[in-house]
């Protein structure tokens, strides 16, 4: 069998999606915009810019105009949101590992993962795959929009047969602005499955990477993802990696928005002379209503979409599903939890022994099917689900209160699919034991009662701010002490934490998105360090520190100030406009004198919920 280097070593990525997932290549965006740019001035040239009759302009089509902005921000948007995903390079380390690699602790665990996720990224496949489905989308529009070409039919009156109307647009011509237009909106669709795709094989690799007793040989745990039910967020400690999970759900929400938006324009556009705003929904046909077989396609399509992006939920399910040429777990309890830990992974209790199934099932069970928490799952599934009813089904829009209406029934219809789909998961968690889904043990004692701490306090995450030239000793002294109170993994200092290589500002914007405390060590100096133009540092949008403290307030999360080496806290007006709500918190002062004690009740504050 060949080593993960000898692997490495023989795969051939494939040039286009390296080059499509590379941000610094920005003639690609001039690019884009050519494409799209191309049919508008081409109309210009040939007469088919304008409106004439019911045959509207290319100019005032605004959802094919509007494709030379649209593609370069496409092409912008994919590279950002891939660049949290699935930031993969030529070779090992990259400057940004993907978040899903930083679950795993052992360094040569991270770079076998790394290394086995590039080679699923950049496959070749992943090209063609959303090239076929592109072609086929546009193969299945290419009879009714060449027809009036070729002599076979109509189409409905637009750019697209401006020649019917002006004769001194030959066909020809005008076939040729088709071709133009049609190769910007190929584009656009490629870019959107190309997209969908990567989603996929990314999230496809999260779920086969997760420990399954049964299709992880002995010895190779360390190179899978490890659940942990005692997670103090309730997400199984997969929230470290939610900049992956939640840069997709926000990609497809604003797609959803897109699309939206794209299939009103196309209803409005094929209205004929009477265009939809004018007329009811019962006058529009289905040949008007759905003018081409990708616009019930796009409806469909969002649906494969939500499911790509909702694959994560799916980790409580894994032991029911077959994978990796292993069949499925048998359906009992026992055999059903086991399957997510090894022997000596099996959660313990604070004396060290095995905790019952009981008890390991009730903590299974408070633990979300979303990676970064169910709420977020709910609201994805909710907005996916409505998009799709009124992408489905757009509201006539001369009628307000029938758009009212539809837009709130089709809320309730999500609603009902979205509750629908959580009662599917539990339901399937239920058929193996009332216990996978009951928050509490059966016979109603909590679990927090049952074992004070229940350890769960050793994974809270704590984040140490600290200015180097003012407080490094003292940052040094207090991580040390925190390691033995929480899970070093779940312990954020830039220099324990940031390995070479590493860019520096995205993990600590990742660190902070997955910690539940900020501890900001002010010493004597924090506030009077300058820049090399003598500017305070902590003035400075730029500088980390004020960074870190401006993103832990406007998050929301818990923030300590804590004094050291006999500095006193900063006055308000001391401190710019994002630091200021800083000044109102209470600190907690450690003294040289009574270090120990003071630390005491700092770790005891910060395990206070």
């Amino acid at each position: 069998m060949k080593s993960d280097s000898a692997k490495a070593a023989a795969f051939t990525p494939s040039r286009f999606i390296v080059r499509a997932l590379h941000r610094s290549k920005y003639i690609d965006y001039g690019v884009a915009f050519a494409v799209g740019a191309w049919p508008i001035l081409y109309a210009y040239v040939i007469g088919a810019h304008r409106t004439i009759g019911e045959h509207v302009g290319y100019w005032y089509s605004w959802n094919w105009s509007s494709l030379a902005i649209l593609l370069p921000l496409l092409l912008f948007a994919f590279r950002f949101v891939m660049a949290r995903i699935v930031p993969v390079g030529p070779s090992w380390s990259p400057p940004l590992q993907p978040p899903i690699v930083d679950l795993l602790r052992e360094e040569s665990a991270k770079r076998s993962v790394y290394e086995a996720l590039r080679r699923r990224v950049l496959s070749r496949w992943n090209v063609a795959a959303p090239l076929a489905v592109t072609l086929i989308i546009h193969i299945l529009d290419a009879p009714s929009v060449l027809a009036p070409y070729i002599g076979t039919g109509t189409a409905g009156p637009s750019w697209a047969t401006m020649f019917e109307v002006k004769p001194e647009i030959g066909k020809l011509e005008n076939l040729l602005l088709l071709v133009s237009a049609g190769i910007a909106q190929f584009s656009a669709v490629f870019l959107g499955m190309l997209t969908i795709v990567l989603f996929l094989q990314h999230n496809l690799f999260f779920l086969g990477n997760v420990y399954q007793r049964r299709w992880v040989p002995a010895g190779e745990e360390a190179r899978f993802f490890q659940i942990n039910p005692k997670d103090v967020n309730r997400c199984f400690g997969f929230r470290i990696a939610n900049v992956a999970f939640n840069a997709q759900v926000r990609a497809l929400m604003i797609a959803g928005a897109a699309m939206f938006l794209s299939r009103y324009a196309n209803v409005i556009g094929n209205a004929g002379a009477k265009p939809e705003a004018q007329r009811s929904f019962g006058e529009l046909s289905f040949i008007e209503i759905f003018p081409l077989p990708s616009q019930w396609l796009m409806a469909l399509s969002w649906l494969a979409a939500l499911a790509v992006v909702a694959l994560p939920a799916m980790v409580k399910l894994l032991p029911r599903i077959p994978g990796r040429g292993a069949e499925r777990a048998e359906l009992s309890i026992s055999n059903y939890l086991r399957e997510f830990f090894s022997d000596e992974a099996w959660p313990k209790d604070r004396n060290g022994r095995d905790e019952p199934h009981q008890i390991v099932a009730a903590r299974f069970a408070q633990n979300s099917f979303w990676p970064t928490g169910d709420n977020r799952a709910g609201m994805l599934f909710f907005f996916a689900y409505w998009i799709f009813f009124v992408t489905l089904l757009p509201a006539p829009l001369n009628d307000p209160l029938a758009v009212v209406i539809s837009l709130v029934f089709f809320a309730g219809l999500a609603y009902l699919a979205r509750l629908g789909t959580f009662a599917a998961f539990r339901l399937s968690l239920r058929y193996v034991d009332e216990l996978l889904v009951t928050k509490a043990v059966k016979f109603g004692q909590p679990l927090d009662s049952m074992d004070p701490q229940s350890d769960r306090s050793r994974d809270i995450g704590v984040f140490i701010s600290y200015r180097r030239r003012d407080s490094a000793p003292y940052a040094r002294s207090l991580h040390e002490r925190l390691l033995d109170e929480f899970r070093p993994e779940r312990i954020f200092m830039d220099i324990a934490a940031i390995g070479p290589g590493d860019n520096f500002v995205r993990r600590i914007e990742q660190a902070l998105e997955a910690v539940d405390a900020v501890l900001v060590l002010i010493g004597e100096k924090w506030l009077s360090v300058t820049d090399d133009g003598s500017r305070p540092r902590i003035d400075d949008p730029a500088d980390m520190v004020h960074i870190e403290v401006a993103t832990a307030l406007g998050r929301g999360i818990r923030v300590f100030p804590v004094l050291v080496g006999g500095a006193t806290m900063p006055a308000a007006q001391q401190l710019p406009g994002p630091l200021k709500a800083l000044a109102q918190l209470n600190a907690v002062e450690l003294s040289d004198t009574r270090w120990d004690y003071d630390v005491r009740r700092l770790i005891d504050a910060v395990k206070t919920r």
